[in-house]
This record gives structure tokens, C-alpha cells and sequence, in this order.
């Protein structure tokens, strides 16, 4: 991704109550700080558990996966209902598709992690996808040696994320970085640490960018 490129933001899952707008915005000026346009769908009320229903969901992203417009997709944060989804999106269409990064984790997961035929984008598509912060998560700064999806997104093609390990006050190292080397023009690279697994993902003729 290059400064102007668009940003779209929209809830596959769970939206975001008024009372957090404040923190939603904050995601939002980050985003824009780092030079990108950022679009917000319809889909993002949080007065229930879903944003809205299934149908209107999978429409919206839809939309702003086949957006050539719109180079990036990132959620406000997880739920659990994008499992709804899976069976209303035209996957044909989003294989013939301009490339666009899909960014998330939590429920997120179900749809770009490429482990099982459950969370299928990735597998079906051959589009790169970055298992990492939600947008809610992006103001937060990303403790050493882990990096953003901002990070992630605008490294050139075929490049491969090395974060330094982490240690604790005490010097001793608390976390592992795995790298392995590319397969197919492929690229995997999985920081743990804090409690969570941080992975980015390219696949064989991934045309995320």
C-alpha cells in the first residue's frame, strides 16, 4: 500500500456502541495519519451483537473486497458471528478481484487465517491476508519486536517482516521469532509473545500489496 491509497472499515461481526465512537475515531485518525483515506461502511451499529444482519454484512464486504478503490479491509474488532458470512460470499469474484488486504484477528480469524476449509480466503483466492490489530487496536503502540498491520501493508512485494525478539526488564528473551524461507513466492511469519500469535501470510502467487 502507498499514502492515498483507501482504507475501508466495516463490521463482519460485532459493531461498535456509541460510547466507544470516541475510540473507533482514534483508530480512524491513525489510519489517516499514516497518509491512507479511510472509508466507513453502514455496517458498525453496536447496539446488538451484530452489526447488522448476515445478508447486509457479507454485501458490504463484498463491496469493498472487490473495490478496486479500496486496498485494505479492517474490521473495528472480532464477534462471532462471521461464520454467517462464509456461505454468502461470491468467492469466484473475489479470486478475479484487484487484490485487497484483509487485516483482523479474533473472529476476524474465520475468515483470512488459512488453516482449515473454514477460514477460506487466503486458499481460495491466493490474496495475502494479515492476521494482526484490529482497527480498534491501531492507535495502541505495538510492544518490541511485534509490528502493526500499518507496518505490514506497505512493505514491498516479497519482502519479510523481522522484528527484533522481546525481553523483559530483566534482558532475558520472553518471546521467539520463526521465519521461514519462501516456498512458491511464499512468505509465513509468526511472533509470539504477549499471549497472542501474531502471523502474516502470503501465499504461492499471493497478489497482496
Amino acid at each position: 500500500m502507498r499514502p492515498g491509497d483507501r482504507v475501508g472499515v466495516t463490521a463482519p461481526s460485532s459493531g461498535v456502541e456509541e460510547n466507544l465512537r470516541d475510540r473507533l475515531r482514534a483508530g480512524i485518525r491513525t489510519v489517516e495519519e499514516r497518509g491512507y483515506e479511510v472509508v466507513v461502511g453502514a455496517c458498525m451499529d453496536g447496539s446488538s451483537h451484530v452489526s447488522a444482519p448476515a445478508a447486509e454484512r457479507a454485501r458490504e464486504l463484498m463491496e469493498m473486497l472487490t473495490d478496486p478503490r479500496i486496498r485494505a479491509v479492517v474490521p473495528p474488532w472480532g464477534g462471532e458471528t462471521v461464520i454467517d458470512l462464509l456461505p454468502l460470499l461470491d468467492w469466484d469474484a473475489l479470486r478475479e478481484a484487484d487484490p485487497t488486504w484483509v487485516v483482523g484477528f479474533s473472529d476476524m480469524s474465520t475468515i483470512i487465517t488459512p488453516l482449515t476449509p473454514l477460514t477460506p480466503l487466503t486458499l481460495l483466492t491466493g490474496i495475502a491476508t494479515v492476521h494482526g490489530n484490529n482497527l480498534m487496536d491501531t492507535p495502541y503502540r505495538a510492544p518490541e519486536g511485534l509490528l502493526t498491520w500499518l507496518d505490514i501493508v506497505t512493505m514491498a512485494q516479497g519482502a519479510r517482516p523481522s522484528p527484533r525478539p522481546r525481553r523483559t526488564a530483566t534482558g532475558h528473551r520472553d518471546g521467539t521469532t520463526t521465519r521461514r524461507p519462501p516456498r512458491c513466492g511464499s512468505s509465513h511469519s509468526t511472533r509470539r509473545g504477549g499471549g497472542r500469535d501474531w502471523t502474516v501470510t502470503a501465499t504461492c502467487g499471493s497478489r497482496g500489496g
